[in-house]
């Protein structure tokens, strides 16, 4: 017992006790444990769109595997504290954790690759198989991360000889730490990291912090073996990390280049004669250019050209196009009506940027605004009324369409920046005769104009759904566009298809997509299942 200079008795042993600086190295090591997760998780989203998509039903896979190999590591962790030596089990399981942090971006592509084209062809054991494969390799590090909560705690309990009564406050500090570490990884890696590094990267700094932490810990606790175990294990990561990247050739076409944007993994592919953008996993092409400079008009892209047709202007004075993309439309528009005005709205600038780089397009006359094509069109339509001829949406994830682009509120904004005479033309997306978003899209625009209509696209996944407040009679159709003879000859060979454009329809039971109720994630959904 000491006193202090007033006389009032002191325990030394119950101020340690409460003083949470004696905790230090255990809260670091629950920070550290917390970001490394929601950076894996952050990051194994990224390392998984090539592959599987960015769609709801592969983040819920991932989040489900993360969540529960943390409750698996959890009950791990638990079992292993029984056996005593928290301290050595700490190491072996940051060691471990950093390991197979820095193998899973290299050895998880190379095993989804092999199944890529199956999954391509609608085989849902392939489909299956992959995502089973991408849960057990990411669970593997959270499990072991998983793991550490229990033992940290066992850990600090024991070498600080701290009563049960402490615990339940020990516990909420470490909870908190690793809370607070969680949210710095889901920030570090989402905002920072991956865009300015990549998804390899990205968990090769988790990955060194983690191995740092392992052997700072170990040579503090004195459990020296640990510590050499993790030194070792952490020049083997090193070791992972120095292997070059992996570019392989596509069986539909030649990878020139892969990179990561802001928002989805790009891909530029050569095949046959054209240079194209894909992203994510690779199923469409999102823009592409022709290597001979020659107009780039096939498929969807067709329609975009014959946009003005179903206006009542022989030559649009401005065209917005939401969804610009890699610039395959505008540079269709700006080559066609070069005295046009072209707004160009897309989200990921990165994509602009590879249109430019990789296939060459020229977008110099193209006012390029980089936004959400929502916040946009609600801005545009206060400040701008009736200023477009021509609005072409285009603004799809593969196969989403964003469900604030698809609503009565979006579309009613969209029609006030239409001029008289304008015409909106919409890229719906379907599967054959799987049509539950292209008539959720009908339904819902024909709530807001008086005429739509709808014709498939020469492909299996496309429909052009047109939205105008004339009658189609009024229409200037092809042979009243000002466009050059040659290009009118190309376009007169799809006029077949413009004759298959009728009004729309839908069943009883389809949805009116609005903000506050819009499945199209759940509609979409059931497109890919029925299709697999």
């Amino acid at each position: 017992m000491h006193f202090a200079a007033h006389g009032t008795p002191l325990n030394v042993e119950e101020n340690e006790r409460t003083s949470p600086r004696k905790l230090g190295k255990w809260l670091a090591l629950s920070f550290v444990s917390g970001a490394a997760v929601m950076n894996g998780e952050i990051a194994a989203g990224r390392l998984l769109a090539p592959y599987l998509g960015t769609n709801t039903s592969t983040w819920a896979m991932l989040i489900g595997t993360v969540l529960g190999s943390l409750a698996i590591g959890n009950l791990i962790g638990g079992a292993i504290s029984t056996r005593g030596a928290a301290p050595q089990w700490v190491v072996r399981l940051l060691a471990t954790s950093s390991l197979l942090l820095t193998a899973l971006p290299r050895i998880l592509p190379t095993l989804l690759e092999a199944r890529l084209d199956h999954l391509r062809l609608g085989s849902i054991a392939s489909l299956a198989f992959s995502a089973a494969v991408a849960a057990v390799a990411i669970a593997a590090p959270m499990v072991t991360l998983g793991a550490l909560s229990p033992l940290l705690l066992h850990s600090a309990a024991s070498v600080l000889g701290r009563p049960a009564a402490e615990l339940g406050p020990m516990a909420g500090r470490m909870s908190a730490a690793g809370t607070i570490g969680s949210l710095i990884g889901t920030f570090a890696a989402g905002i920072v990291l991956l865009p300015w590094l990549g998804t390899r990267a990205t968990f090769d700094v988790a990955s060194v912090i983690v191995a740092v932490s392992a052997i700072l810990f170990g040579l503090h606790a004195r459990v020296r073996r640990e510590a050499r175990f993790a030194m070792v294990v952490a020049a083997i990561a090193l070791g992972l990390a120095m292997l070059p990247p992996r570019i392989s050739v596509l069986r539909r076409g030649h990878l020139v280049e892969a990179f990561e944007t802001r928002y989805q993994h790009v891909a530029i592919v050569e095949k046959n004669d054209e240079v194209q953008i894909r992203v994510n996993e690779g199923f469409a092409v999102q823009s592409f250019a022709r290597k001979d400079k020659s107009l780039p008009i096939r498929d969807v892209w067709a329609y975009y050209a014959l946009a003005p047709s179903f206006g009542q202007s022989r030559k649009p004075r401005r065209v917005l196009l939401l969804g610009l993309g890699g610039g395959t439309a505008a540079d269709i528009y700006r080559r066609l009506y070069p005295d046009t005005k072209i707004v160009g709205v897309e989200l990921d600038g990165g994509l602009v940027d590879a249109g430019r780089r990789f296939l060459g397009l020229d977008l110099s006359g193209v006012d390029i605004v980089i936004e959400d094509a929502r916040t946009f069109i609600e801005a545009e339509s206060r400040r701008a009324p009736s200023t477009y001829d021509v609005i072409i949406l285009d603004a799809f994830q593969f196969p989403y369409i964003p469900f604030q682009l698809a609503t009565s509120e979006f579309f009613a904004a969209t029609r006030q920046c239409l001029a008289p005479g304008g015409v909106l033309m919409v890229n719906a997306g379907r599967y054959r005769e799987e049509r539950g978003v292209v008539f959720a899209l009908a339904r819902t625009l024909s709530s807001v104009f008086p005429q739509v209509q709808a014709a498939d696209a020469p492909t299996p996944s496309n429909t052009i759904i047109v939205a105008t407040d004339h009658a189609p009679s009024s229409a200037v159709g092809l042979g009243g566009l000002e466009i050059p003879d040659e290009t009118r000859k190309v376009l007169t060979q799809i006029v077949t298809d413009l004759q298959r454009m009728r009004t729309a329809t839908w069943p009883k039971n389809t949805p009116l997509l609005t903000d506050d109720h819009a499945p199209v994630e759940w509609l979409t959904d059931r497109i890919v299942w029925r299709a697999l």
